[in-house]
């Protein structure tokens, strides 16, 4: 016999998934038999297969059984070749093809395929429906895949016993390509043939196609894709829409007869009867019998839906819980039904307005899972779907039957997702009783390498070897061996471990050696199962031999044969175990060699972007100084150009006995000389003075002068020397003494003050000064280690250990806003425009001053938390409420008797590896309400933020970009530019800026640094034209402090500012006037405050899951969250997006102060 042997030397596969050769297990049993039983009326498009029953086995199959594995496994072409000419049908329940693509090598497969010569049938199933492409697809054999691919007859759509084709069993990514590559080639063949068959009338040809079982399991008759007339791909119609506008019978009859729906509507909820006017083609579609039969089919199909143990095609096995189209739906009673686009998918029923809004813009959901099913007994046409709580569609089908079809959609949707659930449960018990047995089995002893040993010399002549080197060594050092065949196992066309790096097998200080194929354990695991179903085989045949013949000798040729091949197996399964144990060890071995190899590289690659981090700091450092260096030197030659200047325009007007008075005319010129972007000197109106402006830029030729940013720089850089006066208010301004005294003495009482005095109530106490921690003492964790593995990714999404934290909100970031609000205040005492914006523009940067030092990340507010602040020291109050979770946005409203401040905090966040960046997107708006004049309103949007420095350990905070402060009453604007951090410590921090009017014509110069003092001056030659000669000129020399940051003390734990450290106070007598969403009630912020770590990550977890909770019931009922305070509204002077502000909170809030009411009333979620 070994004489006659073809040795294949190709690959081995490696299955996974054992597909049994009988069916042993009684379960199992009883699952594949059961289908038998029914008999089913099936839809015609349905192909059922019966599944054979248990039989039981003689010890002449048994024997035969294990001959062809033998003959499989070892490539023995002789053994093949008899049993093919001997017996060509099934094998207990399996085919020759069956074995092989389990245990053979591919040159094997492949040689079986050829020598079938059409005697095998390739899409043959065995006891549980698979055929040789389910079980290739299971195992991940991806060259056996592409073999039996290539054959003619194959038919990748086959399902099996339980609903399931090649295509849903792929283990791997390779094989699920190969199949849907198959699937999508063969479609799109087939879709060109229809075509071409419809267009040369071919119909005859044309019904042998529609009619093959291959086409009708995977071409979808109803698709849109098979339409090709314009109007009907523009509309969405089928290719029976299609049929219908041709007025063509009849290919409108054959398409009938094939599972053509004649309910099935186009983008434009038109039936295929809908748009013809032909009143024989309405008829054909309507009464014929081809329309009878399409009618039955489409309801016996959504009526009998998808049982376990039935086979179904590929195209059915969805369409019996998945449809789409349009039905109507009751609205209302003014309105009644109204046609809407359905669409029930993955256990979901949605709906939308229009075909064309699916995906983005629902109106509604029920998940099967909660729903229940109602059909009118008395209207045929109308049926009902119930959610949960009030949740509920009352629908309209334009026909009985489409009526049917989703009805039966719906149920066996509403079943399927029940089942699933249940399945669901019953696999998280089953893991939980692995993990149970596994952690018991750790207690077990495993056996010692010298028992070991002496298992392996014991079947050592006996054993296939698994894996040897490329040099014909063994895998396992110098153990000697006495096989005289050498086995690999197959790569599927490429190297394993491709990913990995190619150096590995290079690395001096690793003794391991790579293994050959990351499928050897599983193949030689699939051999010991498969010789284990052997033996079983083997040992049933000998009881059952025993039980028929109870006198037959232990030396009959039969037993004798029968116990020689169970010895074999025996020995073979003993070898393959050694080989499993020896494999798990050199794969474990190889993987903590990988582990260990790339933790080295990481820890190098920190180093090494720890130095270049380093060496670029150091590098801008050094290009900062050049910097510095440059602009020292162009101010020191521009001072000497116009040193030139004022000379020679002395001595000229000494001659004409003029006095050196022109001089400083002369300066004040220079001052006021600007630069476009183009170069071109731009000045203000014209003046004696312009002729001598032009002469000095000719003199600079540009290339030595400053624009106005850098004049402003320079000023600003003076007043922080101290070299020029500052001025702590802005000058006294027209109007009358008498009338300001007696505004500032008239006491403003109005409606706002008065309502804002009744929410005093609680904070009689004066502000914290403290918190109850007296230093940080968190536990310390490097930041970089952490986000390292966060690069590119959504900060808000990123889940980081809480002792990341800082005891504050995202909503307590905005209230940081209104620290300065005396800045407001001022302005509206002005009676002047252009000054109230000095302060306005003040105020918003002033926002940023709290964030120095502020690099810990607040708690994300939960989705309807809310926050009141109330100042009554300052005349305000502020409120805010969480409105989304993702994005997160914070809606706010602040008002005191001079000013309304509202908008939204919504940012959009990223890691960059080097630095956060936190982009704000909502606009922000203050309506002032000036003592002179008539109510103002501002916008703005704020700048970037951005944490650098995380990778040196010295994380720092940055604010740069354009600002524009609008007022849309008056026209006048604000730029503002934070400049961006530069290369030394001097450039931080800095902002500067411009006001114009309406005409754009600079009024103010505006600067300083954003988190120390901001300073303000009139634009050089553009004075007040309302001041004195001698009040110009002082002022262009003299400074207006605008705004001082406050005194940030040492010592306050997480680097928070005295206005921070007020916010989370909880007074006993504020406590139950706040509601119970309100940010101080939060547990986890709490306990961080406290210093109570483990605490707060333990109800930071819980809170966080809790909201999850509520997110799936509110998806589970179809519902959406609808913020309590806030409303969407369009902005009525910007028509922005903003969120309105009602004002019921503080009226609910006055009456439970008063005892009038209570917040359990109020309709809010308990989110702590």
């Amino acid at each position: 016999m070994a004489s006659s042997r073809n040795s294949f030397q190709s690959a081995r596969p490696a299955p996974h998934l054992v597909t049994t050769m009988t069916n042993s297990n009684p379960d199992s049993a009883s699952a594949s038999a059961s289908p038998a039983t029914r008999t089913p009326t099936a839809p015609r498009n349905a192909s059922i297969t019966t599944m054979p029953q248990q039989s039981t086995t003689s010890i002449e199959q048994s024997v035969k059984l294990f001959k062809v594995f033998e003959a499989l496994r070892q490539g023995d072409t002789a053994g093949i070749n008899k049993h093919l000419r001997e017996d060509s049908t099934k094998l207990e329940g399996n085919t020759i093809l069956h074995l092989a693509v389990q245990c053979a090598e591919p040159s094997v497969v492949e040689y079986v395929l050829s020598m079938r010569q059409n005697t095998l049938d390739i899409n043959a199933r065995d006891r549980d429906g698979n055929t040789p492409l389910h079980i290739a697809s299971t195992l991940g054999r991806t060259s056996v895949i592409k073999l039996l691919l290539d054959q003619k007859a194959i038919n990748e759509s086959v399902t099996n016993f339980h609903g399931k084709t090649p295509l849903d069993l792929a283990r791997s990514p390779e094989a699920f390509q190969l199949l849907q590559l198959a699937r999508s080639v063969f479609i799109e063949r087939t879709t060109h043939r229809i075509h071409h068959l419809i267009q040369s009338a071919d119909y005859g040809t044309l019904e042998d196609v529609l009619a093959d079982d291959h086409v009708r399991h995977v071409v979808d008759i109803n698709a849109p894709e098979l339409a090709t007339e314009p109007i009907t791909v523009e509309s969405g119609g089928t290719l029976l829409h299609e049929a219908t506008r041709k007025k063509d019978t009849q290919l409108i009859q054959i398409l009938l007869l094939n599972g053509a729906d004649p309910f099935r509507r186009d983008r434009k909820g038109k039936l295929p009867q809908e748009i013809t006017k032909d009143d024989h083609t309405k008829q054909i579609l309507k009464k014929s019998p081809a329309a009878a039969a399409a009618q039955r089919g489409v309801q016996e199909k959504a009526i009998l839906g998808t049982g376990e143990g039935q086979p179904e095609n590929a195209l059915s096995a969805k369409e019996a819980r998945e449809m789409k189209g349009y039905l109507k739906k009751w609205t209302n009673y003014t309105t009644g039904y109204k046609l809407r686009w359905f669409v029930l998918e993955d256990g979901v029923l949605s709906y939308y307005k229009h075909q064309d809004d699916a995906g983005s813009a629902c109106r509604g959901a029920i998940n099967m899972k909660i729903a229940s099913l109602h059909m009118d007994s008395k209207d045929k046409l109308t049926f009902e779907i119930h959610g949960k709580s009030s949740v509920k569609y009352h629908l309209k089908a334009n026909h009985e039957v489409e009526a049917k079809r989703w009805f039966w959609s719906l149920n066996n949707a509403i079943q399927w997702s029940k089942d699933e659930a249940r399945e669901e449960q019953k696999r998280q018990r089953q893991e939980g009783e692995v993990l149970r047995q596994a952690a018991a089995d750790k207690q077990s002893t495993a056996p010692s390498a010298a028992d070991s040993s002496t298992l392996a010399a014991t079947v050592s002549d006996r054993r296939t070897s698994i894996a040897h080197t490329a040099d014909g060594e063994t895998l396992y050092g110098d153990e000697p061996t006495r096989l005289h065949r050498h086995r690999t196992f197959e790569t599927d066309g490429e190297r394993d471990f491709e990913d990995e790096d190619d150096d590995y097998a290079d690395d001096d200080s690793s003794h391991e050696v790579k293994p050959i194929n990351k499928d050897a354990f599983n193949i030689t695991a699939q051999s010991a199962k498969l010789q284990l179903d052997l033996l079983a085989s083997v040992s049933n045949s000998l009881q059952q031999e025993k039980t028929n013949n109870p006198t037959i000798p232990l030396g009959h040729p039969d037993v004798e044969y029968a116990l020689a091949s169970y010895d074999t197996a025996v020995g073979n399964l003993r070898g393959l175990l050694i080989d499993l144990l020896r494999i798990s060890k050199d794969h474990d071995a190889y993987w903590q060699h990988r582990l260990d190899r790339e933790a080295h590289i990481r820890k190098l690659w920190e180093e090494s972007m720890a130095r270049v981090a380093a060496e670029q700091e150091e590098l801008e450092n050094r290009i900062g100084e050049s910097e510095d260096k440059r602009k020292r030197t162009k101010r020191a030659l521009r001072d000497a150009l116009e040193g030139q200047v004022s000379g020679t325009a002395s001595r000229a007007h000494s001659r004409r006995g003029t006095t050196a008075t022109q001089s400083s005319k002369l300066a004040a010129a220079v001052a006021d000389i600007s630069v476009a972007e183009d170069g071109t000197a731009v000045t203000g109106p014209p003046s004696p003075s312009l002729s001598r402006r032009q002469t000095l830029a000719d003199l600079t030729n540009h290339d030595v002068s400053d624009d106005d940013s850098d004049m402003d720089e320079q000023f600003f850089d003076a007043v922080d020397a101290g070299e020029v006066e500052v001025v702590g208010q802005m000058p006294i301004t027209s109007t009358p003494q008498t009338n300001l005294q007696a505004e500032k003495a008239a006491p403003v009482e109005d409606s706002t003050s008065t309502a804002i005095q009744k929410s005093y109530k609680g904070y009689e106490d004066p502000v914290r000064s403290k918190l109850p921690l007296d230093a940080d003492n968190r536990p310390k964790v490097s930041l970089w280690g952490i986000l390292k593995n966060m690069i590119g990714k959504d900060m808000t999404k990123m889940t980081l250990p809480v002792t990341f934290n800082e005891p504050t909100s995202l909503l307590y970031r905005v209230v940081e806003d209104m620290q300065y609000t005396e800045l407001l205040d001022i302005a509206a005492e002005r009676s002047d425009s252009a000054e109230r914006m000095v302060y306005v523009a003040g105020f918003a940067a002033s926002e940023y001053a709290s964030t120095i030092g502020r690099v810990a990340k607040p708690f994300n507010p939960l989705l309807g938390e809310t926050f009141e602040y109330v100042r009554p020291d300052k005349g305000y109050r502020f409120f805010i409420e969480q409105v989304s979770h993702h994005p997160p946005i914070g809606a706010a409203y602040a008002e005191s008797a001079k000013w309304e401040y509202y908008g939204e905090s919504s940012v959009k966040s990223k890691f960059y590896g080097k630095s956060f960046e936190i982009n704000p997107l909502g606009t922000w708006f203050l309506r002032l309400k000036p003592t002179h004049g008539p109510e103002e309103l501002y916008t703005w949007k704020k700048v970037t933020s951005s944490v650098v420095g995380i990778i040196t350990g010295n994380p720092t905070i940055d604010n740069y970009g354009l600002m524009e402060v609008k007022n849309h009453t008056t026209g006048e604007t604000a730029i503002l530019d934070f400049k961006q951090r530069g290369w030394k410590a001097s450039s931080a921090y800095l902002v500067a800026g411009k006001i114009t009017d309406a005409k754009g014509v600079p009024k103010w110069s505006i600067g300083g640094r954003w988190n120390d003092k901001i300073y303000a001056r009139p634009t050089p030659g553009y004075e007040d034209e309302n001041l004195g000669t001698s009040t110009k000129s002082q002022e262009s020399n003299q400074a207006i402090l605008v705004w001082e940051a406050g005194p940030r003390p040492q010592g306050i734990p997480f680097n928070l500012t005295p206005f921070v450290v007020t916010l989370n106070a909880l007074p006993q007598r504020l406590q139950p006037l706040l509601a119970p969403t309100d940010s101080r009630f939060r547990p986890d912020q709490r306990a961080m405050e406290e210093g109570r770590y483990d605490d707060a990550s333990v109800e930071k977890n819980r809170v966080e899951e809790k909201q999850r909770a509520r997110r799936r019931e509110r998806e589970a009922a179809g519902e959406h969250f609808e913020p309590r305070w806030f409303k969407p509204a369009k902005h009525p002077v910007t028509g922005e997006e903003y969120w309105h502000f009602g004002g019921e909170y503080w009226g609910i809030r006055d009456r439970v102060a008063n005892g009038e009411a209570s917040w359990k009333d109020a309709g809010l979620e308990e989110i702590y």
